[in-house]
């Protein structure tokens, strides 16, 4: 069977045709994400049930039997362990006990952060071509011998990139449009009479199946066992909301708590024939400050906010990392696609700089220094840097500990020895 390459020639197509209009099953495509098989999938999942074990809750865990959601008590107690050995091996122990079961697992990229660069170089290349999204990306699993998703005929409002890695996987999609002049169809399992009207998607291991933030849909089953991870990519933010949200910030550094005042005092509020003369103290306030906002201050604002989207990747959650990072005489990247990124603030030099850095999504931190700064651009050219060669003078102690920062955030491989 042909292979289909996830190339820009692939992704520049898609984006015209499909995204967010379309859906699709591309067949036997010939991508890295191939790797995140069943026996993959099945570690990540292994870790996620550790993880939740050791927080003594359920880490994005749903279990539903015969379309009915368990309690997390439950949901503990159902958990993969490494003693099933496989995917299939865990089927074979919940099988014995559930005639109709479905356990969910959402952000299961969580638990490892070396499976994180596939999704990024995969989100990168699509990104390209549709656009940063102003929410974000998240990982899921479903697995179980279920017949049909347990909620019913339900729209996520995310583009969905689905990826079985056992067993045959079916949906059943219809418009938004469709939907909406047939509401009995919502959160439906009875839809025998509306199949015509639907698209049916099939895809096996080794394909990828998309639909739009628009699609309702359902997955359907014989009651054989699958187990298949989606992409979910969340559209339903606008550009407007991440402009506001940064004017908004902005307004609340010059005014204070002023800003979220529930009520808005002022005096009279109109004359005797309705003419209203004059705006509430708070309101010339805040069109004073904007208009005292400077270039400066405004760019400085949106790159802070951009870097801190660019360093997550898009993605809601990244992985977790367990303790603290201990700092030894030489460090690296972890990942040369995970740089931590940094930029420049308006009106500072490289020989006097002043500049904000952000990884994993966090908030940017700053930084006058430029021996870090120099440590930063090598660490993201994949170099292994000594510390001592870089850390020097008066900023070292401030310098340390923002590296210190960095490591517990997970931007650096393992090392033993500290400074």
């Amino acid at each position: 069977m042909k292979s289909h390459q996830l190339n820009e020639t692939f992704w520049r197509s898609f984006a015209k045709t499909y995204w967010e209009e379309k859906s699709i099953v591309v067949k036997n495509i010939d991508s890295e994400l191939r790797e995140l098989d069943q026996n993959e999938v099945f570690k990540l999942l292994v870790a996620a049930s550790d993880q939740s074990r050791r927080d003594k809750a359920p880490l994005g865990f749903k279990f539903f039997v015969n379309g009915i959601r368990s309690s997390d008590v439950e949901t503990m107690f159902v958990l993969p362990k490494r003693s099933d050995l496989s995917l299939l091996g865990y089927h074979e122990r919940m099988e014995r006990i559930y005639q109709d079961y479905c356990l969910v697992c959402d952000e299961l990229l969580q638990v490892n952060q070396d499976k994180q660069a596939i999704l990024n170089r995969f989100t990168r290349d699509l990104y390209k071509q549709t656009g940063f999204p102003n929410r974000f990306a998240e990982m899921g699993l479903y697995l179980g011998n279920y017949r049909k998703t347990p909620f019913g005929v339900h729209i996520d409002r995310c583009g969905v990139f689905s990826f079985p890695v056992i067993g045959e996987k079916k949906f059943r999609v219809w418009s938004s449009d469709y939907v909406a002049k047939h509401p009995d169809l919502e959160q439906s399992f009875r839809y025998a009479k509306h199949k015509e009207k639907s698209q049916l998607l099939t895809a096996e291991p080794g394909d990828m199946s998309y639909w739009p933030s628009s699609a309702w849909h359902i997955a359907e089953s014989n009651g054989k066992f699958s187990a298949t991870w989606s992409l979910g990519v969340w559209v339903d933010r606008t550009t407007n909301e991440v402009a506001s949200e940064i004017v908004s910030s902005l307004l609340k550094s010059k005014l204070g708590e002023l800003i979220n005042e529930p009520a808005i005092h002022a005096g009279q509020l109109q004359n005797e024939d309705g003419e209203v003369k004059s705006l509430p103290k708070i309101f010339e306030e805040i069109i004073s400050s904007l208009k005292d906002l400077t270039k400066e201050e405004l760019i400085n604002s949106f790159t802070e906010t951009w870097l801190k989207r660019l360093s997550s990747h898009g993605m809601k959650t990244l992985p977790r990392t367990d303790g603290k990072f201990q700092l030894s005489t030489s460090i690296k990247l972890r990942h040369i696609e995970s740089p931590i990124l940094w930029s420049m603030k308006k009106g500072a030099t490289s020989v006097k700089p002043n500049f904000s850095f952000s990884f994993a999504g966090n908030d940017p931190m700053n930084s006058r220094s430029k021996h870090f700064l120099k440590l930063l651009k090598d660490l993201n050219h994949g170099r292994d840097c000594k510390i001592d060669e870089y850390l020097l003078g008066a900023t070292r102690a401030s310098d340390l500990t923002e590296l210190k920062l960095l490591g517990d955030l997970g931007a650096f491989a393992d090392t033993r020895s500290a400074p």
